[in-house]
């Protein structure tokens, strides 16, 4: 049988230029800064399928879960591209941070230059109100930001289970 997953380490973003990653990411949205190292030789050459690779990686944590983390890559060499891949595009992703207020968090953000997709938007499910966001990092990627906790009807829980289905898990 498969060895199968149990645990999300981290999330890996690569990026093009470190300092202005990290003034967005860590100075900006708040993320801690947990460790930072380079990693160079036969070893993360293999790992990548590249030749010479030599790689800077800054690991983050949001503040409320240190567990996962969020690495930023700079590939020193050989330098990348930035990707031109759009949401809904295959082999394009986004992750999403939570933050109190989405509404707040939008004005704070794009008062300080951020690019949003849109103004914030709502969905309201029969389990709850959920209050998101799309916006872009200085390479482009797409992130999200979610209201939390996410605003809950009552007798539901979260993913749409009333109490009484809630109460047998």
């Amino acid at each position: 049988m498969l060895n199968q997953v149990n645990v999300l380490d981290h999330i890996a973003v690569s990026v093009s230029d470190m300092d202005r990653s990290l003034a967005f990411y860590r100075d900006l949205l708040g993320l801690k800064e947990i460790e930072r190292h380079l990693l160079e030789g036969e070893t993360i050459s293999k790992m990548a399928g590249k030749e010479k690779v030599i790689m800077q990686v800054v690991r983050l944590a949001a503040p409320d879960t240190r567990s996962v983390l969020i690495d930023l890559q700079q590939y020193l060499y050989p330098p990348g591209t930035v990707s031109t891949a759009k949401l809904g595009d295959a082999a394009h992703s986004h992750f999403c941070f939570g933050v109190p207020d989405v509404k707040a968090a939008y004005q704070e953000l794009k008062a300080k230059g951020v690019e949003f997709v849109s103004e914030p938007v709502s969905f309201d499910l029969e389990w709850g109100i959920v209050h998101v966001v799309f916006f872009k990092d200085p390479d482009g990627f797409i992130l999200e930001l979610v209201q939390s906790p996410i605003e809950m009807k009552p007798g539901h829980f979260m993913g749409g289970q009333t109490g009484e289905e809630h109460a047998k898990v």
